[in-house]
């Protein structure tokens, strides 16, 4: 697979962060240089539909690159999401939601879907080299990315019929939002991460598997109603959240009870920071999973959905953590990158401590209000580090990268 897709990946993940910098930097600018909405607007679709989107594609191409037989198809694919991407961050930089970002939002979900059937053709010519548990993950993934299509493009019909400020809006925002990192991101990079175990001849119990696959994707559905407790669900809204948040629970579970007997066959195969990667990554899940099973109480789910700072936390602690991280490390298993270098290690590290550094400032400032402290003094200067550390660690993977020994194409 040619190295300059992995660049494109991380300029996007590069423009993710420096926009996120932005947004940190904007109480010491002079005047609104950018508008600060248009920024957040940037910042959270690039991160979303061009970082996240064309790392998973990466993955799924180094994984069966040998194999596909539409090279060409695969190319345009990237370039497709790559460009898209890029002139999507632009106009919303530039005017907000105008009609140029959501021209190009738009153009960017018919790739998509472009993209979804790509996968499942290559799935499907060669079902029997991928196990069937690492099939259900992905057929379920892309299922979920073309159901959570559906909130954009019900935001016109919402917004033409003067319903723009009103809570059915957020809802088919929020409704996008759950079915792309709960649903899209987190079944995919499982489901990759099965095959890549696979590929190793790492065995795993396929049962744990599928029993949490189905306990996950069925309470993905109910579990969307967790999104949107801040509005008046009434009560069945509510037993369908419990429902959805204690399903999705059992199915992580599951699945981490499912990896338990891989570890001692991958301490033999990679190196130690992978290592690091994967165990942060699996705590990351069992964590954001246990956050979501909290919200079923009606007094956390109050607290939580009136704190700006939580919220902002937990968007991170999803996308920024969990499937970032498990992204950078599909890419080590993979060999898309090489860790054999001592600058690769110190990247990820420095991320890391930015990273959880966030998280600490996020949620501390929202446990401090809840318990009625008051702000965390310096919040916004130790923000301001955490975003500066974060970048660093991604200049200094994609430099340990660009490093690496120059071949046509990386397996």
């Amino acid at each position: 697979m040619p190295r300059l897709f992995a660049h494109f990946t991380f300029l996007l993940f590069i423009l993710t962060a420096l926009s996120g910098l932005w947004m940190r930097l904007s109480p010491y600018l002079p005047g609104e240089i950018i508008p600060y909405t248009n920024v957040m607007h940037a910042h959270s679709h690039l991160a979303i539909l061009g970082w996240t989107f064309l790392g998973v594609f990466l993955i799924f191409l180094s994984l069966f690159w040998k194999s596909i037989q539409q090279k060409k198809q695969a190319y345009a694919l990237v370039v497709s999401i790559f460009i898209t991407s890029c002139l999507m961050f632009i106009a919303y930089i530039g005017q907000g939601y105008g009609a140029y970002a959501i021209i190009f939002s738009i153009i960017h979900i018919v790739v998509e879907y472009w993209a979804a059937l790509f996968m499942y053709l290559q799935i499907k010519r060669r079902q029997n080299s991928v196990p069937y548990v690492s099939r259900l993950f992905i057929y379920g993934a892309l299922i979920a990315l073309i159901i959570s299509s559906i909130g954009p493009f019900s935001l016109g019909f919402i917004a033409a019929n003067g319903l723009r400020n009103s809570p059915i809006f957020d809802m088919a925002i929020y409704f996008y939002l759950h079915f792309q990192y709960n649903g899209w991101l987190t079944l995919i990079l499982i489901g990759l991460f099965i095959f890549a175990i696979h590929r190793r001849k790492i065995p795993f119990p396929h049962i744990w598997l599928k029993a949490g696959f189905w306990f996950y994707f069925v309470a993905l559905f109910p579990g969307y109603f967790l999104s949107i407790l801040w509005s008046n669900v009434g009560y069945w809204g509510h037993i369908l959240a419990t429902i959805g948040s204690i399903g999705q629970f059992i199915g992580v579970v599951f699945v981490i009870i499912a990896f338990r007997e891989i570890w001692v066959h991958l301490y033999r195969q990679v190196r130690e920071i992978t290592i690091v990667s994967l165990w942060i990554t699996f705590f990351l899940l069992v964590v954001k999973s246990t956050m979501e099973l909290g919200l079923i109480s009606p007094t956390m789910a109050a607290l939580v959905y009136q704190t700006r700072s939580i919220i902002i936390g937990y968007l991170h602690f999803s996308l920024l953590g969990f499937i970032s991280i498990f992204i950078l490390t599909q890419f080590q298993l993979n060999n898309m990158i090489h860790t054999s270098t001592k600058l690769f290690p110190s990247g990820m590290i420095i991320f890391f401590v930015g990273f959880f550094l966030n998280e600490l400032f996020l949620f501390g400032d929202g446990f401090a209000r809840w318990c009625g402290f008051g702000y965390i003094p310096y919040i916004s200067e130790g923000l301001l580090g955490a975003s500066i550390l974060m970048i660093v660690g991604i200049v200094i993977i994609w430099i340990a990268f660009a490093m690496q020994r120059k071949t046509r194409s990386m397996n």
